[in-house]
């Protein structure tokens, strides 16, 4: 019984300049399960990051091509925002998978009248 993680970029836009393609904002998805019942305890959550585009060209240092975007490097220019986003969405799925495997005991149950 573990938990399995995985991330994976769903959209990305550009500014509408022409022909650079300058990455604008991404959408990152972090999906989690328990490989002891991978249906039942999947879960998925996204959120969306913006990236400074502020006098941003091909000829920027550190510029990538967009046919040579990779995910690694989406991830890298996210920054810390990124990093602490998934961080803390990883420990909250964690959590909910571990409740769902091992539900807690509930505060109240019913008990039979004594008479």
């Amino acid at each position: 019984m573990a938990i399995q993680t995985s991330k994976a970029v769903t959209e990305i836009k550009v500014v509408n300049s022409g022909s650079q393609d300058v990455v604008s904002e991404f959408n990152l998805k972090v999906t989690s399960y328990d490989d002891s019942d991978q249906e039942g305890t999947t879960i998925e959550s996204e959120n969306s990051f913006q990236l400074d585009t502020t006098e941003r060209t091909s000829s920027s240092d550190g510029w990538v091509a967009y046919a040579s975007l990779t995910q690694a490097k989406l991830e890298e220019w996210g920054g810390e925002e990124l990093t602490q986003w998934v961080s803390q969405t990883t420990g909250n799925q964690a959590s909910w998978i571990n409740s769902v495997i091992n539900p807690p005991a509930p505060s109240q149950v019913d008990k039979a009248l004594p008479f």
